[in-house]
């Protein structure tokens, strides 16, 4: 079981992407599985960076290379069946992940240019190979998703697994369940006013011969995609939010949009170039942003809350009248029981400095490229433990679930190995 969870952690989370090292003269092919090459280097690079990660003894980096080589050609294989099966991962979600990567990149070495320059690259060789790596990685990942949708474990299959593994399963992390009432901060209608009046200005500039690249590194507020003059790069129907799609695809290659108003700000478009269904626009994000000012009320208003169930007022009947998260709202803004390490960071740090019936002071919280406000509950807080199989049933009913993913998995490799062209060239 040791080994094959050892296995587990190298296929399915050590999946992220990292750059290649540039290669040298003694670089070789160590590798071939179908229309693809693993090189010496690919593997080298992957041991000293998975090695790094994880604090595991240098002198261990033979033994694993040979575990992450065999993973390797997995992934590769994988990768061979996800293009025979005709999964499509898109330009935008490419990017994404891409972006998402690079400023990782940019938080542990401090710039983009330090990690190129420690790799022997370029910015833009960097960005090239890390987004060939990554629509490989997507594809996998979809692959593996849709496996993941067929499979189900009975009560009776997770009882065998604990029966079987019960002495080497982790101990079940620190647990919390939590509360909050999320309130979003109205917006300021001055703030509105000038948003739009920055908005129509840029693009009154782009209209009278203005270099609308140029404007987007100086005024974009979407970081991904600023530093590029704005450029989504090509993207399909269906795939951005319906405000934008409309507006995109009712244009021309050339024009320019009206502004244009969505869930993430105002935007002005223009669009590169177009091919049926798929379109290349460039655009400018203005948020709408919302001031100190604005936000008082709504701290006010959670402070009141807070006072009033620290007078002897329900906290849940206070959540489902006032609390603006729709999902949660209904339930007496109950998060429900989960690892603290789950939680999403802001409500970590509030979580972290509460004792069981506590209720924070209005905090902020950053969701996705917006933020609110919360006051925040902990109702229990359970330490780490050995894992019970009635009270930790919904852990081994993941790790049941994980085990027999990893199967699944293995048969399917096994199936693709016989189907598949792959040789190490060791």
């Amino acid at each position: 079981m040791r080994s094959t969870i050892i296995l587990l952690i190298i296929f399915f989370i050590g999946a992220g992407v990292y750059p290649v090292q540039s290669q040298d003269i003694a670089d070789r092919i160590i590798a071939v599985v179908d229309d693809e090459i693993i090189l010496q280097s690919e593997l080298t690079n992957q041991a000293q960076m998975y090695a790094m990660q994880n604090r595991i003894d240098e002198r261990q980096i033979p033994m694993l290379k040979e575990q992450l080589l065999e993973s390797m050609i997995n992934k590769r294989l994988l990768l061979a069946k996800a293009i025979r099966d005709s999964i499509i991962v898109s330009d935008a979600e490419v990017q994404q992940e891409l972006d998402n990567q690079l400023r990782q990149f940019e938080q542990s070495y401090g710039s983009l240019e330090r990690v190129a320059e420690q790799l022997g690259m370029s910015i833009p060789r960097l960005r090239r190979e890390m987004r060939d790596d990554i629509r490989k990685e997507l594809l996998v990942q979809r692959l593996q998703s849709q496996k993941m949708q067929t499979i189900n474990v009975s009560p009776r299959e997770v009882r065998n697994f604990y029966e079987e593994f019960r002495n080497e399963l982790p101990p079940v992390p620190e647990q919390v369940e939590v509360a909050y009432i999320f309130m979003i901060p109205e917006e300021d209608e001055n703030v509105r006013a000038n948003a739009y009046a920055l908005a129509e200005q840029i693009r009154d500039s782009v209209l009278s011969g203005g270099d609308f690249e140029a404007l987007a590194k100086e005024y974009s507020a979407d970081t991904g995609t600023a530093g590029r003059g704005g450029d989504l790069g090509w993207v399909r129907r269906g795939l951005f939010v319906p405000e934008f799609e409309e507006a995109v695809f009712a244009m021309s290659p050339g024009d320019v949009s009206d502004v244009i108003e969505t869930q993430f700000g105002l935007h002005i478009i223009r669009l590169e170039e177009r091919r049926g269904d798929s379109v290349r626009p460039r655009h400018i994000l203005i948020r709408i942003e919302r001031d100190e000012e604005s936000d008082r009320p709504t701290i006010e208003n959670l402070q009141e809350l807070r006072q009033r169930v620290m007078d002897g007022e329900s906290f849940e009947e206070l959540a489902m009248e006032y609390s603006q998260d729709a999902d949660t709202a209904p339930f007496g803004g109950n998060l429900g029981t989960v690892p603290l390490e789950q939680l999403e960071p802001d409500i970590r740090r509030v979580v972290n400095e509460l004792q069981e019936g506590q209720i924070s002071e209005p905090a902020r919280i950053n969701i996705d490229n917006d933020y609110g406000y919360s006051i925040i509950k902990l109702i229990t807080r359970t330490p780490e433990s050995e894992i019970d199989f009635n009270r930790d049933y919904h852990f081994l009913e993941r790790f049941t679930m994980q085990y027999k993913l990893e199967q699944e998995f293995e048969k399917m490799i096994q199936e693709l190995r016989e189907e598949i062209y792959w040789e190490k060239k060791l």
